[in-house]
């Protein structure tokens, strides 16, 4: 019999908004399994800045007293390796290596005593798993992360842009450390509907997004027509299998985006200002590093540009990456001291013309940014850095190091303990400073510690997800903060939020 002909954006368009119903499914259950409100949000969409490899924070969002190096200085005499600088925001200082940050935290919500008292040692692996997801690994179940969470707890803003994009991560399973990874920025056992929308590289657009040379637009709406038909003449029990449903849903949705506004945010560079793009660049060049395979070019920066353009366009949460390798980036284990100043000036300028362009455009006020890293930094308990027992760094003086060379001058130390976050915008307060830590080693929080699980509490309130909201699996309740605990801390928060 005749099929009925339908307009092809009609059927896509009706269609996601169906499979956005489906991601969000059925209501989801607080403590009490009653339905759960959410709060009343304060942020429409997140920007989570993810910085993995351990920030020193006493030489970014902490600074202490600037020490030099001098040859046998005892490890206890190194406070802080950059000197402190003013910013915008009375009483808030940071690393030297920060100018441009320094000139927006009048915007900012800098968190200096998140607490904690689990002990990585030298596995970053796990630690970057409980910042993600909230719980530690193994959990007992395959834990959802941020960007999942919020995918399937608020579904899409735009029909059709994915809820949850992730740039600036290669598409790469081809070893286990790199399977853990795609573990922790997953889905989890909420399932394909609430995956990540991969960008490896912001600067290379995405090829998915343009049809195969040859391919006109018609024809692929044939195949896709004819796709559809056979699933429909095929046997009932495929056809209502979820699995199967899924992948026709991410089939549609990727044919939609070939059309929607998703593929023109990629076309920044010939929409945006030469000098706006020029101000997402970092300020060093490959050549000034010590190590210049550790320079990520302009495709962080750009990641962030992009991010900004996909929120624009209904983007929900974007988590975007300056790519962790082990003993790259934030990673040091030598040479401290040069090598935060360096990785400084490759995400500083970015990071604050984000905010600024945020700012500007009146999207700030509802729209949060989160600068998050898995750990902070101290010095090391011995001269070989990263080779720790667990504890050990959280702990010591720095009495017995003895700094003999250049190369160990600086925080090669994991500190687990304490760390900092930052936040702009989204219903946060502005030009304020929470927590205190202490002024020498180890400096740990003495003033008003904060817990993960509140922080992740608080960010999903701003987005309105009830901290004691919780998912079934096998059988189970699983929340989105461990056992639904997680409290939103209110003085990070503004008045009029």
């Amino acid at each position: 019999m005749p099929r009925t002909s339908i307009d092809r954006r009609t059927f896509l368009a009706s269609t996601l908004a169906g499979a956005s119903a489906a991601l969000v499914g059925g209501p989801s259950l607080g403590r009490s399994g009653r339905e759960a409100p959410g709060p009343a949000a304060t942020a429409d969409a997140c920007i989570f800045i993810w910085l993995p490899g351990g920030i020193p924070q006493t030489d970014f969002w902490d600074p202490k007293v600037f020490t030099p190096y001098r040859r046998g200085m005892r490890g206890s005499e190194l406070l802080g390796t950059a000197p402190p600088i003013p910013t915008a925001a009375d009483g808030i200082r940071l690393g030297a290596g920060l100018p441009e940050l320094a000139s927006v935290m009048d915007k900012a919500c800098l968190v200096r005593s998140l607490s904690s008292d689990r002990k990585f040692g030298a596995i970053h692996l796990r630690a970057q798993y409980l910042m993600l997801t909230g719980y530690l690994h193994p959990a007992g179940f395959k834990a959802p992360s941020i960007g999942a969470i919020v995918a399937r707890s608020l579904g899409r803003r735009d029909p059709s842009v994915p809820p949850y994009i992730y740039i600036g991560r290669d598409i790469d399973t081809s070893d286990s450390e790199r399977l853990f990874i795609a573990e922790a920025i997953g889905p989890g056992f909420l399932g394909p509907g609430a995956a990540p929308f991969m960008v490896p590289d912001a600067t290379r657009g995405l090829a998915t997004l343009e049809a195969a040379a040859g391919m006109s637009r018609e024809r692929l709406d044939r195949r896709q027509a004819l796709f559809e038909a056979l699933a429909e003449r095929g046997p009932d029990e495929i056809a209502a299998a979820e699995r199967a449903q899924a992948h026709r849903r991410s089939i549609e949705e990727a044919r939609a985006m070939m059309d929607s506004s998703v593929r023109r945010a990629f076309d920044y560079r010939s929409e945006e200002p030469a000098e706006l793009i020029a101000a997402y660049d970092p300020a060093i060049a490959p050549g000034e590093l010590i190590d210049p395979s550790y320079h990520n070019g302009d495709r962080f920066g750009h990641g962030l540009l992009l991010a900004r353009r996909l929120v624009e366009r209904g983007a929900r949460f974007v988590q975007v990456e300056y790519q962790y390798a082990p003993f790259k980036g934030f990673d040091m284990h030598e040479n401290g001291g040069r090598r935060a100043m360096e990785m400084a000036r490759q995400v500083d300028r970015p990071i604050a013309q984000l905010v600024r362009d945020l700012d500007r455009t009146g999207l700030l006020d509802r729209t949060l940014v989160v600068i998050a890293t898995e750990f902070g930094r101290t010095i090391a308990s011995q001269p070989a850095a990263g080779i720790e027992p667990e504890g050990a760094s959280e702990s010591h003086t720095g009495e017995d190091l003895v700094i003999e060379r250049e190369s160990m001058y600086g925080f090669h130390g994991h500190f687990s303990s304490t760390s900092s976050m930052v936040f702009f915008g989204g219903g946060f307060r502005k030009g304020h400073v929470h927590g205190r830590t202490a002024d020498r080693h180890p400096m740990i929080a003495v003033e008003d510690p904060v817990r993960l699980i509140d922080l992740h509490a608080t960010l999903y309130a701003a987005l309105g997800i009830a901290p004691d909201t919780a998912y079934v699996t096998e059988g189970r309740p699983v929340y989105v903060t461990q056992d639904g605990e997680g409290e939103p801390i209110a003085a990070l928060r503004s008045i009029t939020a």
